[in-house]
């Protein structure tokens, strides 16, 4: 084909491939730029982690429970002012995101419900809605202090988007971080069969999309509770030409055969269910999982392993910024649940930042 008539509409849209919900004036995406540089300072430039670290040295070695840790972690921060204001500050620039990007897409909220309507019943990729599907109650969470939680407004999808594209402070507003894991860090089985792969809580399909970017060969479901987060996802998708489904289920109880899938992937999910749910979780993959497959889960750091400066930070997320279970997974044994229902390691998982990861698999 001569180079004047190549298509170039895919190439572009795998280009902007975050897609983004548009805000309603560049004053609103220069607020949200200003509270995504905050966002840093606090990570960062504070040194809060540093000076911490130098007041709680002697607490990095020793064979005392975390919670125990923690508790003397929180007795050394008491006296430190930076403590407060970081942590004032930490939960400030939360409630400063939100409530510019709820105003925002609100501003526009026709224009948005517009396009995720368009979207529906186009391809390539492909959307399952149950009409008579009632969100789990352990769901009826503010999570990271996202108004009205992940799937009672319309709009959730697309504040969810934005709110993380700050969350991550740069990391992620192309979908770096979600490829990077799918295409630098993720195993394939040890057979190399990859047919089907199954998106635990896939929220606006990142992963789902990186997934069948690496393994175009593959049949890539993302499932999540949550329809608005789904309907953001099939959106997505649309735009960006790549033939994934999206289908509304329970992680607990998702409804496919015994041994279905290839690869279960699972990023950030399990500190976002309570224990019983891990558990049913836990259960559920080790059924639809075929022998030899693939699970690969991404999630938060036991506490068993956390820093002092790790231990502090997890604490205040629990009570003050929307984690309700994080606690519930941090403080449990996830290795020993992962041998309890069958699994043995598949390859040797690692810590990618504050990240823990673990690549699992059942015996053929």
């Amino acid at each position: 084909m001569p180079l004047m008539e190549v298509d170039t509409s895919q190439a572009l849209k795998r280009e902007n491939a975050t897609i983004l919900p548009e805000l309603a004036s560049r004053e609103d995406e220069s607020y949200l730029d200003f509270v995504e540089s905050l966002r840093s300072f606090v990570l960062d430039g504070m040194q809060f982690d540093q000076q911490l670290a130098t007041r709680t040295a002697h607490l990095e070695d020793t064979s005392e429970p975390p919670a125990e840790r923690l508790e003397k972690v929180r007795e050394i921060a008491r006296d430190m002012p930076v403590a407060r204001v970081r942590d004032r500050l930490m939960r400030s620039q939360q409630e400063m995101k939100w409530r510019r990007i709820v105003s925002s897409l609100d501003a526009r909220r026709d224009i948005h419900l517009d396009r995720l309507k368009s979207a529906e019943g186009r391809g390539p990729a492909r959307l399952e809605l149950d009409p008579g599907f009632e969100p789990p109650e352990y769901a009826n969470v503010h999570f990271h202090l996202q108004p009205d939680g992940y799937h009672k407004d319309p709009l959730a999808g697309f504040r969810y988007h934005y709110g993380t594209k700050v969350f991550f402070v740069g990391d992620n507003d192309k979908d770096q971080l979600h490829a990077s894991l799918v295409n630098n860090h993720l195993p394939s089985p040890a057979d190399g069969r990859v047919e089907r792969i199954l998106d635990l809580a896939c929220s606006v399909g990142q992963s789902t999309t990186a997934l069948k970017q690496r393994f175009p060969q593959a049949d890539v479901t993302g499932i999540d509770h949550s329809e608005p987060m789904l309907r953001c996802a099939h959106h997505r998708a649309v735009e960006l030409g790549i033939d994934v489904c999206f289908s509304q289920r329970l992680v607990e109880n998702t409804g496919y055969d015994d041994n279905s899938f290839d690869m279960v992937f699972s990023f950030i999910l399990f500190h976002e269910i309570p224990t019983r749910i891990i558990r049913e979780t836990l259960a559920e993959v080790s059924r639809v999982l075929r022998p030899g497959g693939m699970f690969a889960v991404y999630d938060f750091m036991m506490a068993s392993g956390m820093t002092p400066a790790q231990l502090y930070h997890r604490h205040f997320d629990s009570r003050h910024n929307g984690e309700a279970y994080g606690d519930d997974f941090c403080y449990t044994d996830f290795n020993g649940l992962l041998e309890e229902f069958g699994f043995v390691e598949a390859a040797p998982g690692k810590h990618l930042g504050t990240t823990q990861v673990w690549y699992a698999t059942l015996p053929g």
